[in-house]
């Protein structure tokens, strides 16, 4: 008799247990999409890198879908098509809250979305080849520049980094470009003086180092300077040395630095999202694997106190169990939900 209690109180433990199982796993995906931008961006780089831990360490498989950046991904994500993508807080931001060029493509209601974690900061910069005879960003005056971007916030940065040297759009002779890494090869076929703006360890600078040498135009760290560029694009300058993954640096010298974020589809489901975000955090060491710069994506940033679009709540139910969501990360999550309410 007591054999067969303890028999059914197994069997009767498994009925209850296995719905709930098999209802989890049928909320995490077999495969989930990142939108990136296109291949040889730094972008494109860290999607990778996301998507190798998440294929590695999970059930999911997990596929890069490079493209013209968000712009081009983010109406995707919102027809269930692509879950991740890859992106800086200006895009992630005005495509939350459907501003600037998001306002028509999203109808006027932004894109859902969330932030699953910030990345690395993003260092850009203009390049140019190593034996040009320009040496600052002034130097640029009246020279052919590959930063004509579709994309608003690539077309703002180049701005930004002109303004750097004191200079407007009409200063120079701007040349058409889909992309930053398409940017830098108009620079190594020679149809360009300088790139647009450039992510510090993107292959194209690579390959342009290959060929030519690259060299990066320093910015001019003065608050001056600062203030003019911010009123193009939000961010920060920050200190390189050169180095592996630092391609194009001689010496040491100053570019400007950005957030960058990896966000989901707020359709995702929390299970799911929680996974991705345990196993990044789990198995954050392996992303350097893919790119040296990407050793500062670590644990300590997946929560920022900056964020600029919500967190996905699976994510918020991850950073509670490791102890770093607090009071404050509630208010700014509460802030920023009801920031798009009122528009």
């Amino acid at each position: 008799m007591k054999r067969l209690s303890v028999f059914l109180i197994i069997v009767s433990t498994l009925v209850f247990l296995s719905p709930v199982v098999g209802k989890t796993e049928e909320k995490i995906p077999q495969v989930i999409s990142i939108g990136t931008h296109s291949i040889g961006s730094f972008f494109h780089t860290t999607g990778t890198a996301a998507a190798k831990v998440i294929t590695d360490h999970t059930k999911i498989r997990a596929i890069v879908k490079p493209m013209a950046g968000p712009v081009a991904w983010y109406p995707y994500m919102e027809r269930g098509e692509i879950e991740l993508g890859v992106l800086n807080m200006w895009d992630a931001e005005k495509g939350y809250l459907g501003e600037s060029l998001y306002e028509k493509l999203s109808n006027k209601k932004g894109f859902s979305v969330r932030l699953l974690c910030p990345t690395v900061p993003n260092a850009i910069g203009l390049v140019v080849a190593k034996d040009s005879p320009i040496r600052n960003i002034s130097d640029l005056k009246g020279k052919k520049v590959s930063g004509n971007f579709p994309t608003p916030s690539l077309q703002l940065q180049t701005e930004a980094l002109l303004a750097n040297g004191n200079l407007v759009w009409k200063d120079i002779l701007p040349v058409p470009s889909n992309s930053p890494a398409e940017s830098v090869k108009m620079v190594t076929e020679g149809r360009s003086d300088s790139s647009g703006t450039v992510t510090l360890g993107t292959p194209a600078i690579d390959e342009l180092n290959a060929k030519k040498g690259a060299r990066f135009l320093p910015l001019d760290p003065s608050p001056e300077a600062v203030a003019r560029m911010k009123k193009f694009f939000p961010g920060y300058t920050v200190r390189v040395k050169s180095g592996p993954g630092h391609t194009g640096i001689e010496g040491e010298q100053y570019l400007w630095a950005y957030d960058t974020y990896l966000i989901v589809s707020e359709k995702l489901s929390e299970e799911a999202v929680h996974l991705i975000a345990k196993t990044l955090w789990e198995n954050y060491t392996e992303l350097e694997k893919v790119h040296k710069l990407l050793k500062g994506w670590t644990p300590d940033g997946f929560v920022s106190k900056h964020a600029l679009i919500p967190y996905h709540p699976g994510a918020i139910s991850f950073y509670k169990e490791k102890g770093v969501w607090d009071t404050e990360m509630e208010r700014l999550q509460k802030d920023l939900l009801e920031k798009k309410k009122e528009r």
